[in-house]
């Protein structure tokens, strides 16, 4: 069973592949949770990924947290959903 978590959380001025790592681990977010991103936020991460030189695997996967575009639009920018995936 998957559920969103309602709330939207603020990572910092600029979301990067450096501020997701820091609140997964802040956060303890388990491994199998997504998280919803904006779709300008997801696109400038691809980027980031691109301009570093690091392989890209697509889908994103950041320590076991699966990165997704936000085709609904309702994301903010700057900030991310949680989706928990829960285990029955």
């Amino acid at each position: 069973m998957i559920m969103i978590m309602s709330e939207f959380v603020i990572l910092g001025s600029t979301i990067s592949i450096a501020s997701i790592r820091s609140y997964l681990f802040s956060k303890k977010i388990d491994k199998g949770d997504s998280l919803l991103l904006n779709p300008a936020d997801y696109e400038n991460l691809l980027e980031e990924i691109r301009s570093s030189d690091e392989p890209i695997d697509i889908p994103i996967n950041v320590l076991g947290v699966l990165l997704i575009k936000d085709t609904n639009d309702n994301v903010p920018s700057g900030k991310v959903q949680i989706v928990k995936n829960e285990k029955l």
